[in-house]
């Protein structure tokens, strides 16, 4: 389905709601209204059943002393028949001079697997999706009786440590992406913003909550914020899937456009935002959890790269890797495959990887990438 950005195309009711919650907002596009209370992916994803789904699918991405076999258990989680953590070091993924401080302007730090902190040239500070701690509620069992939901190491900050953070966004209310405990520790007053029908799982009381459906937008401080589609799915439990919405976010300070993907498998959707926004300058993208049935609501590497073409992006930056081992692939794997594809593919874009607590200067990238 394709978008416009005529004023007239898009339909949006703002409705206050009052309850126990406070302050929640919901913007709406009543194009996509959901059906039978579930929420639809616009497109079904390119990707269907097991695969393989191209050459690399066939590649070997590990060392020999990597490939420990392992039986599978009742309760494992994404089991492909190795220990997907053997060989791996959390600790050689951590930058040793984590740099977080208000004054930062034109910065993205990576915070581990979908968190950053983005600090644009306005001032303003969000976070994406933080999960700071183990999961909560329903998530907490499950990493007590499976490791392979469990942290691979320590997140690089608390939320504490962040009072000049001014919003949240989250992208979908998977464990991994959305943590109260985590949303908690954020200064009073601090913004909300959510895909439609995620409040009842935030269990937040600190700040104003905005819901907001595809293809909208609202205005955080000096920041317009967008709220855009992704191909994925939503639950919390095993009786809610898909009673909520899942999407992708687009930061625009007037200067710099910051587009964070949020879980998706690949479709035609990054053309339809591609027509919606525009060229995007940096691209935030999901490269894990790709292997057998799950590739159809994940990127693999290659497929981040094509959804990074169809946007426009000129920085691209992956994340995903190394904080928790939820897909089928070992936790080696997702950058080693990333820099056979741009060996492969020579994009047309920077893609600059990130260890966990390391920032970028976007502005300086971006000048590299218009060779300024």
């Amino acid at each position: 389905m394709k978008t416009s950005k005529s004023p007239m195309a898009i339909m949006i009711a703002t409705i206050f709601i009052c309850g126990c919650q406070p302050d929640i907002t919901q913007i709406d596009n009543v194009r996509y209204n959901k059906a039978d209370s579930r929420y639809r992916n616009i497109y079904p994803a390119n990707y269907q059943g097991k695969g393989p789904h191209n050459r690399y699918d066939r590649m070997n991405f590990l060392k020999p002393e990597e490939v420990k076999a392992v039986e599978k258990s009742l309760l494992g989680f994404a089991y492909s028949g190795i220990n997907k953590t053997e060989g791996f070091r959390y600790n050689d993924m951590l930058f040793r001079d984590v740099d977080i401080e208000a004054k930062n302007i034109n910065r993205v730090t990576w915070l581990g697997h979908a968190s950053f902190l983005i600090q644009l040239g306005n001032n303003d500070a969000l976070v994406t999706d933080p999960v700071f701690e183990e999961f909560d509620g329903f998530g907490w069992l499950g990493s007590k009786l499976d490791d392979s939901l469990k942290r691979l190491g320590a997140a690089p900050i608390k939320s504490a440590q962040l009072p000049f953070v001014s919003g949240v966004v989250i992208s979908h209310n998977h464990y991994d992406h959305l943590s109260s405990s985590t949303l908690s520790g954020f200064s009073e007053g601090t913004r909300l913003y959510l895909p439609l029908d995620n409040a009842d799982d935030a269990n937040f009381n600190i700040g104003s909550i905005t819901e907001m459906d595809w293809f909208t937008q609202t205005r955080h401080n000096d920041t317009t914020i967008h709220f855009l589609p992704a191909n994925h799915t939503s639950n919390r439990s095993f009786s809610d899937y898909d009673e909520s919405l899942w999407g992708s976010w687009l930061f625009d300070d007037g200067t710099t456009r910051i587009y964070f993907a949020g879980d998706t498998g690949y479709s035609p959707i990054f053309q339809d935002i591609a027509q919606y926004i525009g060229d995007i300058d940096v691209c935030l993208m999901p490269i894990v959890a790709y292997p057998g049935p799950a590739r159809k609501m994940h990127l693999s590497p290659e497929d981040a790269i094509r959804a990074a073409q169809d946007l426009g992006c000129r920085v691209f930056i992956p994340w995903g890797y190394g904080t928790w081992s939820l897909g089928y692939e070992h936790v080696n794997e997702p950058l080693r495959r990333l820099a056979k594809v741009v060996e492969d593919v020579k994009p047309d874009f920077i893609v600059k990887p990130l260890k966990v607590g390391e920032h970028v200067d976007f502005l300086e990238l971006l000048k590299i990438a218009f060779n300024e």
